[in-house]
This record gives structure tokens, sequence and C-alpha cells, in this order.
């Protein structure tokens, strides 16, 4: 299984890739699990990458690129969350594929209005020693602290302000994609307004039915 989960902040990329890649066994690969290990190891790549964070500024496509071409080569399946973010990107891991003459499975956009993706996220929490992401409502963090010790945090940029300006550029930036895979025919959309669990079946479903 190689696919990718299109989709703005709070349509649950993360929290989806997660459980698919317990039931069948692909990777999750997350951007922004990569640049927050890249940032912390100190690497030279790592130092660029916190420069532009520093600055507020988007990471340029090609250190992006640069930091998931090995997580890319070593496995053999995997679920893309937040990779690509715009056409560069998708092109980018169109090359790659080819070199390793493998293919995409599927992209699965997960949509949802933008005012239920602010109030999911607002109520968003993350484990600080899993990286795991879990919701206050709808998937709360575990009271047992065996499973995930936490402590389980909110990210300073869930503010409402914050928040509608990253959909603002997940609109203009990666929802165009749709229509790149869509043209390539391996597009499916699915509802992410559902019950997580139903949402994880829909999204399997989705990648069975791709010719």
């Amino acid at each position: 299984m190689r696919i990718v989960l299109l989709g703005p902040q709070g349509a649950g990329k993360g929290t989806q890739a997660q459980r698919i890649s317990e039931r069948v066994g692909a990777k999750h690969i997350s951007t922004g699990d990569l640049v927050r290990a890249e940032i912390k190891s100190g690497s030279q790549l790592g130092e660029k990458i916190k420069d532009y964070n520093d600055r507020g500024e988007l990471v340029p496509d090609e250190i992006i690129i640069q930091m998931m071409r090995p997580y890319l080569d070593e496995a053999d399946s995997w679920i893309l969350d937040g990779f690509p973010r715009n056409e560069s990107q998708a092109e980018a891991l169109d090359e790659m594929l080819s070199e390793i003459e493998a293919e995409l499975d599927a992209a699965i956009a997960l949509e949802a209005p933008d005012e239920v993706l602010i109030k999911r996220l607002s109520g968003r929490r993350t484990s600080e020693a899993t990286g795991r992401i879990y919701h206050v409502e709808h998937d709360p963090p575990p009271e047992n602290g065996d499973e995930d010790p936490g402590p389980f945090v909110q990210r300073k940029d869930d503010t409402e302000e914050a928040l509608r300006h990253r959909l603002k550029i997940y609109h203009q930036h990666t929802e165009p994609l749709k229509s790149y895979y869509a043209d390539k025919g391996i597009l499916a959309t699915v509802d992410a307004t559902k019950e997580i669990p139903r949402v994880n079946e829909d999204i399997l479903e989705a990648v069975e039915e791709q010719p």
C-alpha cells in the first residue's frame, strides 16, 4: 500500500494514518513528525528547517523533498500524511516513485467544512511522549498512563486566527492536488465529519476500489 492522505488541518489525517498503519502494517510517514525530529536532532538539515520555522516562513519544497526521500526509499508500504502539499511536491513524489519503480495506489481526500475543522482543532491534544494525536471529545487521551504517559498538550497554533490562516493556505496550495490526482484516476474523497472508525473504514474501502 502506498497512499497519500490529503485534507485540511483537523480533517484527521494523522489519526487516520495511525489507525491504518496499525491495521495493515503500512508505515505512517508524517511530515510534521519528521520536521520536529529533524530539528530536535540538530542536524544540518534540521538547522535549515529551524531557521525557516523561526522566521515564520514555509520550508522550501527542495528541503522537504530532501528530508522525505530516505523514508520513501526504505519502506515498501506507506501512508503519507502532510506530503505532498503542492503540485511541485507532488511532481517530485512522482519522480521519486519512478526512480524506485513504484506507483502511488491512491490519493484520499478527507473533506469537512472549515467551521467544523476549527471547532475540532480546538479540542486536539498531542502526546509529548508518543506524538499521537487525540481529541478531548471524540478520541480522548487514555487514562491509563501505561498505554500513553503523555503529557497531552494543545498546540500553540490551534487558535481560531491561526487556524483560519492555515486553512486559507490549504485551500490555495494543497486543495488543487485533488484535481492533480483526479486526472491520474487515483483520487477518492471521504467525508471526514463522520465518526473516526467509520472514516477509517471508508478510507480502506476507497483504497480497495482503486483499479
